[in-house]
Order: structure tokens, then sequence, then C-alpha cells
């Protein structure tokens, strides 16, 4: 039927959200605490030398008269913290936002336009920056890479990738590499399926796989290590769901342990279990070469203490600096931070990739 109305002359568009209540937020990704999987040490800001002790030789003899068997030497060695300033900044116009844009309230006085913001957005605006701040340091700290390069120029990174945001520092899996070719360590567990040739080839893993990474790491590690605090192993949310699926296909009972707060531990053979997703997120979206991800599964087995992430101090990672110039009609969010990280002893560490 007709309608004796005709509407042909007004424009009809969708209401606009008024109040944030109607909004939907991206949820922030699941992010590790950071002293989960590296002992946090502070007071860091320049070049600073990490010495190391070995140990005594081998000792003791028949003896052999008024003179004592002649005994070894504690060799040392030397690494060293060579933090680097990190920063970036968030710059919000509030000029630049449509007048339409009905979700945060606005002054209503001219002369106000941009200064006068509403808190709330200010606000969101802070929490999605600290929130971006623990995954910068996560991807630092794991994937940073002084001499990295795009997969076009012969490295891993991907295409379209600005290079800037790897380069700063070797994080944790480059120094594990270049220990691994060295041949400092040994400890090495080779997982097949990474060198598949397509996606569908790599995140095809053998039911066991993960299983059989957790023992190899288990296995072939230093045993000085169980004496240790703070051993953890740590693994890529791909290894961790196919542990899963393997434990409940064959009905075998695992231990969960609960924490204080109430949340689900996961462990193997009384070891915590710290589930990296920053790792596959990571290795999906910066190391893609088009037709494969550069290794996609990995993980590590060690002492939080060997692994250490070290910074001038850790209030720098939740702390920034807000401020608005009226020259610029603008109102600027800014965050810096010293980083560095150390895969210190290599006989204290395992590793699969």
């Amino acid at each position: 039927m007709a309608s004796e109305i005709s509407l042909s002359g007004l424009t009809l568009e969708p209401q606009e959200a008024t109040e944030v209540s109607q909004a939907v937020f991206e949820a922030a990704y699941a992010i590790p605490a950071l002293a989960d999987a590296h002992d946090v040490r502070t007071g860091i800001q320049m070049k600073t030398q990490i010495p190391l002790f070995g140990q005594l030789g081998i000792l003791g003899k028949k003896s052999s008269g008024c003179t004592p068997s002649a005994g070894g030497v504690i060799s040392t060695t030397e690494k060293y913290w060579d933090p680097q300033l990190i920063d970036f900044r968030l710059t919000h116009c509030q000029g630049d936002l449509s007048q339409l844009f009905k979700l945060w309230k606005r002054s209503r006085v001219a002369l106000n336009t941009w200064e006068d913001v509403d808190n709330e957005m200010m606000n969101f605006i802070a929490d999605r920056a600290i929130e971006a701040t623990a995954e910068t340091i996560l991807r630092i700290s794991s994937f940073g890479d002084s001499t990295g390069k795009l997969v076009a120029d012969g490295g891993v990174i991907t295409a379209g990738t600005t290079i800037a945001y790897f380069t700063m520092l070797d994080g944790l899996w480059k120094q594990i590499f270049t220990a691994v070719t060295a041949g400092d360590l040994t400890a090495k567990y080779a997982i097949t399926e990474n060198s598949g040739v397509s996606y569908v080839a790599q995140l095809a893993l053998a039911s066991d796989r993960a299983l059989n990474v957790l023992r190899e790491l288990y296995t072939k590690i230093d045993p000085r290590v169980f004496a240790m605090t703070g051993l953890v192993f740590e693994m890529t949310r791909s290894l961790f769901s196919n542990w899963q699926d393997y434990m409940e296909t064959q009905s075998i009972n695992f231990t969960l342990d609960r924490t204080e707060a109430g949340s689900t531990k996961w462990t193997y053979r009384g070891i915590p279990i710290v589930v990296r997703d920053d790792w596959d997120r990571n290795i999906r979206a910066y190391e893609d070469n088009g037709t494969t991800y550069n290794l996609p599964h990995r993980a590590l087995l060690s002492p939080i203490g060997n692994i250490p992430v070290g910074t001038s101090d850790v209030e720098s990672f939740n702390q920034f600096d807000a401020f608005y110039d009226k020259v610029t009609k603008s109102h600027y969010t800014d965050m810096a931070f010293y980083l560095d990280v150390k895969e210190i002893e290599e006989y204290a560490i395992s590793v699969a990739f």
C-alpha cells in the first residue's frame, strides 16, 4: 500500500551513537604479565657489564706427598646491558572530529572547542596507550633485530612493515638464533611443521607435537636449572592448543593449579606454562613472506632470571605525559621507556622452533 506522506524530500540517516554505553570497543589482546615471562631489572640506563663466573674444573687426585695437586681456574665472561630509549606520541585534535560524532561531549564555547575535551574520551585514549605500550614492550623484547630486513631484502619481516619498529635492539629470539648458529646453545628441538611450504602445512601439527616439545625441552636442558627459581615453559598459543587437544583426546589427567586469584595456571611436570599469545600475533603479522610464516611454533624452558628485561624504571611502562598545546590546538600523549633484554647463560635454556 502507498502512503499519503511522501518522504522523498527528507534526508534519512541511521542515528549515531550518542552515549559511550552504546559503543563496542575492541578487546585488548591477551597480554602475559611481563614479570611472568621475564625477570624485570631496573636502574639500567647505559651500557652496564654483566659479569659471568664459571665453575672450577675437575679436582682431586690421590695425594703424592707434601704438595697437594693443583686446582683449577674459575673462568669469567661478560655480557652488557645496552638499553635503548623507546618512545611514541599520540596526537588528538578535537577539530578533526566530525561535528556529527556525538559519542563524547564537546564544549559549547567556540574558543574552547580544541582544549575542552571530554575526560572520558581522554581516559579512553590513555588506556589504549598503556595497552599499546605493553604490546610494544613484548614485541621488541621478543622480536627485535638490529640487523632485521624485509622479506624483499632477504629478511623475514613482512613486506610493508616499517623496519624501524624492530631494529632498535636484538630481542630474545634473535639472541637465541645467534647462539644456536654459533653452537653455544645445543639444547634445541626442531619442530618439523615449521618447515612446511604453506600456511596450511605449517599449521597442521602432529597430534603429539606439543607434548614432544615439552618432553624434549625438559630432558635436554642442563639439570642445574631444576634447582633455580622461576623456571617456566613459554610457548606459542599454537603449541599450547595442540597440547590441550592431545591431552583431551588421550583422556590423560593433567594438573590444574589454582592461583589465589581463582584463575587457572597450567603446568607440565610441575613447571608453570606461560602461553605467549603475543608470539603468535607478531609472527603472523610481521614475519610473513606471503606463503609461510617464519617459525610459527616456538617454545623455551628457562628460569626467568636467565632471560631478564632491563629498564631504568618500570613506572615508565605505565605512565605518560599528557598535555595540550595552544599553538597546534592538539592534545598530546607521550610515552617513553628504556628497554633491553638478555639471554644470559646458554646452558640454562632449552628451545624449540
